[in-house]
């Protein structure tokens, strides 16, 4: 379907309105500490247009925290299907330099998104949970058809799938803020977390136990 220009208009000023919120919020505000009033000015519109995007700061939040998701998962989807045949060593490597890259680009969003998740805002935290148990979904799928193509063992997918969002999710929260080479030596530590939770994963399918 072909967008009408008043369609493309309303998709370029909504998309404006959320440029100004993520301005407002490079400091390291919290969206608590944002009105609507204060975003209209920062994107050059009167707070009357404002309101008939966002009604509240509720729905601008929630709009913002789904483009900071969407964000973080076109992210890691790229190149997904190829991950599956280079085998788990390089797959985890490829994997963890994806992210970096993408904090790289959207450093911002990615604080965003670590406050919201630990903030006091339920429907945030919920939506951001939903989100990143989209990408949990994806890594056990992307888990499973990797050791079924190498004919490999299952293993307990969804369990390893959460274990890598969480330790790629505290790793990104220590590589906010720090130097180039530092990021390099946290992402080298992230590739041997996940490659020694992958064998330990592997080990346990065999019956390997403590």
């Amino acid at each position: 379907m072909t967008e009408t220009a008043r369609q493309r208009q309303k998709r370029q000023t909504r998309e404006k309105i959320l440029q100004a919120a993520r301005r407002l919020m490079q400091g390291g505000r919290g969206l608590d500490s944002l009105g609507l009033r204060e975003v209209a000015r920062e994107s050059g519109l009167a707070a009357t247009s404002l309101y008939n995007h966002f009604p509240d700061m509720d729905a601008l939040g929630l709009a913002l925290i789904d483009s900071c998701c969407f964000r973080l998962r076109s992210a890691m989807e790229e190149g997904r299907r190829s991950m599956i045949e280079i085998g788990s060593a390089r797959a985890i490597e490829e994997l963890v330099a994806r992210f970096v890259r993408y904090l790289e680009d959207n450093g911002n969003d990615f604080r965003v998104l670590v406050q919201q998740r630990l903030g006091s805002h339920d429907r945030y935290r919920l939506r951001i949970q939903r989100e990143l148990q989209l990408l949990v979904d994806e890594l056990a799928e992307d888990v499973r058809q990797a050791l079924a193509h190498n004919q490999r063992p299952p293993v307990p997918a969804e369990l390893e799938a959460e274990a890598a969002i969480a330790i790629m999710f505290g790793v990104g929260i220590s590589m906010l803020d720090v130097a180039p080479a530092q990021r390099a030596i946290l992402a080298d530590h992230a590739c041997q977390q996940l490659k020694m939770m992958a064998l330990g994963g592997r080990a346990m399918a065999q019956g390997v136990t403590l």
